[in-house]
């Protein structure tokens, strides 16, 4: 049975458990492709990659920024799979 699940944003997901988990580790995936472009990008670099990244630079504070949402996300799908 889904149920509803408001996250701290406002955006609101209708979800069983199955979704839950195959959304965490959607959340994951990306949050670690934040990591690992940020641990490697230098002032005048530019990222070209096919996961979702385009030819374009991006500012330390936008992907900093990238990554605390979608910490967020998971503290709150993991929390959301525990009750459930």
């Amino acid at each position: 049975m889904k149920k509803h699940y408001t996250f701290s944003t406002g955006e609101i997901i209708e979800a069983n458990l199955e979704d839950l988990k195959r959304l965490l580790a959607e959340n994951q995936s990306y949050l670690d492709n934040y990591e690992e472009v940020f641990s490697s990008l230098e002032d005048d670099d530019y990222i070209a990659r096919g996961n979702g990244f385009c030819d374009r630079k991006y500012s330390d504070d936008f992907i900093e920024g990238q990554m605390e949402k979608y910490e967020q996300r998971i503290r709150e799908i993991k929390k959301w799979i525990q009750e459930g």
